[in-house]
Parts: C-alpha cells; sequence; structure tokens
C-alpha cells in the first residue's frame, strides 16, 4: 500500500534562490484523510522561517519572531499569575470556595452527579 503525493503549487522563496512547494498526499488505505504538505526548499529561508497553519490560515513565519512572541507571552502569563496569587482579594475568593467545596449540600451534590 501506498501513498500518492500530487504538486498542488510552487512559488518563490522570500530570497529567491529556492521554491515553496505546497502539494497534497493521498493516503492508502490505512488512512482516511488527504494530507497538504508544505515544505521550504531553500537551505537560507529553511533556517529563518516555517510554514504554519493556524486555523484555517497558513502562513510563512519568521522563526525568531515566533519564539520571541512565546517567550514574551510566557513572561507576561508568569507576571500576571503572581501578581494574581497575592492579591487578598484573590485569596478570599480561593478560601470561600473552599470553604463550599467542604459544606455537607455540596458534598451532597457532587455524589450524586459521580
Amino acid at each position: 500500500m501506498e501513498s500518492y503525493e500530487n504538486p498542488l503549487c510552487e512559488c518563490a522563496c522570500m530570497c529567491g534562490k529556492g521554491k515553496f512547494n505546497v502539494s497534497y498526499r493521498i493516503p492508502d488505505k490505512g488512512r482516511d484523510r488527504i494530507e497538504h504538505l508544505w515544505e521550504i526548499h531553500c537551505s537560507h529561508c529553511r533556517g529563518l522561517y516555517n510554514i504554519e497553519k493556524r486555523g484555517n490560515l497558513i502562513g510563512v513565519v519568521k522563526k525568531p519572531d515566533e519564539m520571541a512572541w512565546e517567550r514574551e507571552s510566557k513572561e507576561m502569563g508568569k507576571e500576571k499569575s503572581r501578581g494574581l496569587l497575592h492579591k487578598p482579594k484573590f485569596i478570599r475568593i480561593i478560601h470561600e470556595i473552599r470553604k463550599l467545596l467542604h459544606r455537607p449540600k455540596f458534598i451532597r451534590i457532587i455524589h450524586e452527579i459521580k
């Protein structure tokens, strides 16, 4: 059993020395859907870019930009978490939730759900 690869589109890469190829693979009988293949055939651009699918869109993304974005978003999340965890209002809410969870009526409701 084999899969068959069919070219769909070919265009110049960012630097103009290579190509971006788009093809699709019709799988063998073991798989049930068509796979799209996005390839960068340029050693220079392959080191600088990724081809990514985000939702229904596919685009060329610079690797350093992508890594910087991930780093920045993680740092922002950490800062917000640290700030939130030490706020008195947040601590009070957590204690109230804990009290609610230990009430007999709530425990009975949870057991009924199980």
